[in-house]
């Protein structure tokens, strides 16, 4: 039973949340490219953000629909893309933490039962993934960069290329990936490495200068120092180099003259590599970039209308008139990308768990958006939490920028510095924030007598949906595998 998430105007139930795709009139998409940023938060020209010009994917969302609030299920990269290719939240399918998983350069056995890279978490063995449902159907599936999903066997690629952050290097896998699928349909998962960390190996590709050093923003819950605007000079250049990337898949799509039937997506996994961000579930951790662009999409279109990640799978599914699998928890976005019809989300809702297997990581949080109020719920409050690695300055390769400027800091930035403390001893149990008035989430409304009736309509709808989405726990490692 697909399970209804809230939904403008009702909130809750269970029903099948669209027509199914056969009644609908028929669509002219063949082909999906979903090209996926790792690593990068809700940071592009078309979304307004100073300093940087991302002129590729500016042009995308002028001929599609751009999302300025979409939101990743969870701050954390492999849970994040199962969530995509699965429809379901990561507590829902399993896959609740980072996994270790083959390269695409290993041999194909690697990425079978017999594989010597095999975690024990990783989605339950009878949940449909959107690999499956288009293999069935017939479609040559090919992916960049990184699998980072698991089990390996339950997301099956018919062509692998590592290529992750060279625009030539992408216009080439790209042309070779059309070829190859000789004809037949194809779905492309063009990952980005880009604006992953450490940023200096990939700026070594990027064609033009760096972004002018006092034009780019602070983000407001990071201290204003030369350090730290130092490392966002070099995370905002990868944000360019990843447009670049774009680009370049876009023109082999041209060359191949197959772009006019095809269903473009941009978007990231997740939000920018801080700490408040990557790896926790605050807003900067979720909010993501998200662009349709393809046949019959509206163009020119802007929408501050929610939308999760865990809707894509359905959403493609639709456009291509294949059958939604029963788990999927997401809803069709393409009556609204088509037709401006349709329903958008009242809530979006997400969760972090744990960046790594770690136990000294493990921080299970659940989070709750309108669009404007920002709730999260705090599993463990009392726990003090290690950042990961790729978050500290605890040595290669990551390197991170924001901790130890944050440290240093203190005195002139004191706020930056007390939500530092607060996230690794003893965060509340529970957070509100007002995003509009307070976009770092520096000020935690819970307490307030005056935002009290919209903390416990916040508390409400994240305890029916952890009730309707199978969340029972407080402690992840209690999710098993299905086999």
């Amino acid at each position: 039973m697909r399970v209804l998430l809230p939904l403008l105007p009702c909130l809750f139930g269970f029903a099948l949340l669209f027509d199914p795709p056969a009644v609908r009139a028929e669509s002219a998409v063949k082909n999906v490219v979903i090209i996926f940023a790792d690593d990068q938060g809700a940071h592009l020209g078309c979304l307004g953000t100073p300093g940087i010009e991302t002129p590729h994917v500016d042009a995308l969302a002028k001929k599609g629909v751009l999302f300025t609030k979409a939101y990743s299920s969870c701050a954390s990269c492999s849970p994040s893309r199962s969530s995509l290719l699965t429809g379901m939240y990561p507590h829902s399918n399993g896959h609740w933490r980072n996994t270790i998983t083959p390269k695409l350069t290993d041999p194909d056995k690697e990425f079978t039962r017999q594989g010597s890279r095999i975690d024990k978490v990783g989605i339950h063995e009878d949940i449909a993934t959107l690999n499956e449902v288009l293999g069935q159907a017939g479609y040559y599936r090919a992916i960049t960069q990184k699998l980072h999903l698991s089990p390996p066997w339950k997301y099956p690629f018919d062509a692998r290329n590592p290529v992750g952050t060279n625009p030539a290097g992408f216009q080439k896998a790209i042309g070779q990936f059309i070829a190859q699928a000789g004809g037949k349909p194809f779905f492309i998962q063009a990952n980005v490495a880009a604006t992953h960390r450490p940023f200096p190996p990939h700026l070594k590709d990027l064609k033009d200068p760096l972004p002018e050093l006092d034009a780019i923003p602070v983000l407001p819950y990071l201290p204003d120092t030369p350090a730290m605007r130092k490392d966002l000079q070099e995370y905002f250049g990868t944000v360019e180099l990843a447009d670049q990337c774009a680009g370049a898949i876009l023109q082999a799509l041209d060359e191949a003259g197959v772009r006019e039937n095809t269903l473009i997506i941009y978007t990231s996994d997740q939000g920018e590599g801080y700490h408040r961000a990557k790896a926790s579930a605050y807003e900067a951790g979720v909010h993501v970039p998200l662009v349709f662009s393809g046949p019959g999409i509206r163009q020119g279109v802007v929408t501050d209308g929610l939308a999760s990640e865990i809707d894509l799978m359905p959403t493609v599914l639709d456009f291509l008139g294949l059958p939604v699998p029963e788990t999927v928890q997401g809803i069709s976005l393409r009556p609204f990308l088509t037709e401006g019809k349709g329903e958008l989300r009242q809530y979006v809702f997400a969760e972090h768990n744990s960046h790594g297997p770690a136990p000294k990581e493990i921080y299970p949080s659940r989070a709750c958006t309108d669009g404007r109020f920002f709730y999260i719920l705090n599993l463990q409050p009392d726990k003090d939490y290690t950042l990961p690695a790729d978050l500290t300055d605890a040595g290669p390769p990551w390197f991170n920028g924001s901790y130890q400027p944050a440290l240093e800091a203190k005195d002139e930035f004191p706020e930056q510095y007390a939500k530092l403390q607060e996230l690794l001893h003893g965060r509340p149990a529970e957070e509100l924030y007002d995003l509009e008035a307070d976009p770092g989430q520096l000020h935690n409304l819970a307490g307030e007598p005056g935002h009290r009736a919209q903390l416990e309509e916040m508390r409400r709808v994240v305890k029916e949906w952890r009730a309707d989405t199978g969340d029972v726990g407080k402690d992840p490692r209690e999710i098993k595998r299905r086999e």
